[in-house]
């Protein structure tokens, strides 16, 4: 992306202050894989029946949608990878199911149903474990590449996914707007739903080790997403206090 940023060197070296930014009404998530193009918003993609469908459904139900694409070169997956979770509270959880995008030639076994099987859309905005898929075997880091809704989140988050990736295989995707495209790079750590922003490598690296420790880290971290600001801003506090919290004693 060529065009220029429109908020300032402060807004991405962290020198403007980006805590209790996370998103507050996103606690139920619904996240689709597809490589592209991506619209300024999620719920306009051009995706394959059934998904479109779910895709409408779920942004009428207040969930977040989010579309993925692994970092690098685009492909057309034959079977798309597609994650619900809810963020909020002790439990957090993110199960993962597939769906094929086409039939077979010649094989209506494969013909994609009209809804994903166990995909409850209804008990996913409540917040209540799905049958669908099957839990995630591992966390996913998120980094906003949405490159039509700003071009900073292009400018900054595609290179830093693509680093992430190679450190992180399998675990790592880009993905479309994730609020706060003037703290970009951001990034985004589920199930719990932890946001970081702005953050390089050497930042995204550091709350990712620290996740995998069990643990929250201050630096640069905006929020966890579903909490209203008041409890974010509080969360940080003491965060800054203690210098680290654990996942446990989250609110």
């Amino acid at each position: 992306m060529t065009a220029a940023c429109e908020h300032g060197p402060a807004s991405h070296e962290g020198t403007e202050p980006s805590l209790a930014s996370a998103p507050e009404a996103s606690r139920a998530w619904l996240l689709i894989e597809h490589p592209g193009p991506w619209p300024p918003e999620a719920a306009e993609a051009e995706l394959p029946a059934p998904l479109r469908d779910v895709v409408v459904a779920a942004a009428g139900r207040g969930i977040r949608v989010q579309l993925l694409r692994n970092p690098g070169p685009r492909r057309e997956p034959d079977v798309r990878r597609v994650l619900a979770g809810w963020t909020a509270g002790s439990q957090p959880w993110l199960r993962c199911g597939e769906v094929r995008s086409d039939p077979l030639p010649g094989d209506p076994r494969t013909a994609p149903a009209p809804w994903p099987a166990g995909l409850d859309l209804d008990r996913l905005a409540a917040g209540e474990m799905l049958s669908f898929g099957s839990p995630a075997s591992a966390p996913l880091f998120l980094v906003c590449g949405h490159g039509q809704r700003n071009a900073c989140c292009a400018r900054f988050g595609v290179p830093l996914a693509r680093h992430l990736a190679a450190r992180y295989p399998g675990q790592v995707f880009q993905t479309t707007h994730v609020g706060g495209h003037r703290f970009a790079a951001n990034l985004v750590i589920l199930p719990h739903g932890l946001y970081y922003g702005p953050v390089g490598l050497a930042e995204a690296t550091a709350a990712i080790s620290a996740y995998q420790r069990g643990t929250v880290t201050p630096d640069r971290y905006r929020g966890r997403a579903g909490q209203p600001q008041p409890i974010q801003q509080a969360e940080h506090e003491r965060l800054t206090r203690a210098g680290s919290v654990a996942l446990t004693a989250l609110t």
